[in-house]
């Protein structure tokens, strides 16, 4: 019998590597597990993110956007993950990062929970949560040209706390309006002083060590 696809997520703050860790990881599942590998990432809509977002004057219609690619995403999610035609499916960011961006922008976690109770995300197997200092992220995506509209000090600032945050909570297993997030394995990784093959040879052994592949 198939064994059922592992969705492994790699959220947190911008900045903290979550593109090279991505880049690492799906590499490794490739070609040194043998794993038949999908990646993809949140937002999944180009078009929505890069042209309707740009375009957006207000939070509320931000908070809008990311329910809708939420919505979007999320069915064509699931029925990747229920055909079990991969053996890993990996993004960038997923479903705990409309909650951390959401709280920056002044909603609570139980609004954002109500904005996306349609939006048919399946659970994950696996977080890794990336932080680091918020400078240190903000040194590293300033020169980027395709840097989105949230990305500056200030924001970037409060990213870093809520990202912390939303770890706690999740943890904890306290926060009802983090339910979803229950049953998930999670890896903790803060970047601040490693390099990016530090943070995947820390990632690596984390997921080895949870027994899952």
């Amino acid at each position: 019998m198939k064994k059922n696809t592992l969705w492994v997520v790699v959220t947190g703050l911008d900045g903290s590597g979550k593109t090279s860790l991505v880049d690492n990881l799906a590499g490794w599942f490739s070609n040194e597990k043998n794993f038949k590998v999908m990646r993809d990432r949140f937002p999944h809509d180009r078009y929505l993110v890069k042209d309707l977002l740009n375009k957006s004057k207000d939070r509320y219609t931000d908070r809008l956007l990311f329910a809708l690619d939420n919505r979007l995403f999320g069915t064509e999610l699931r029925e990747i993950i229920s055909s079990c035609e991969y053996d890993v499916v990996i993004t960038q960011r997923g479903f705990l990062d409309s909650f951390v961006h959401g709280a920056v922008q002044g909603f609570s976690y139980s609004w954002i929970g109500e904005l996306n109770q349609f939006s048919d995300l399946p659970k994950c197997d696996i977080m890794i949560h990336m932080v680091c200092e918020a400078r240190t992220a903000y040194s590293r995506i300033c020169d980027d040209p395709d840097a989105d509209k949230f990305e500056y000090p200030a924001y970037i600032d409060k990213q870093e706390r809520e990202t912390r945050k939303a770890y706690a909570e999740v943890v904890s297993e306290n926060n009802l309006d983090l339910e979803h997030f229950k049953d998930s394995k999670n890896i903790y990784i803060d970047s601040t002083q490693m390099s990016i093959e530090e943070v995947f040879e820390f990632a690596k052994k984390k997921l080895e060590e949870l027994n899952l592949f």
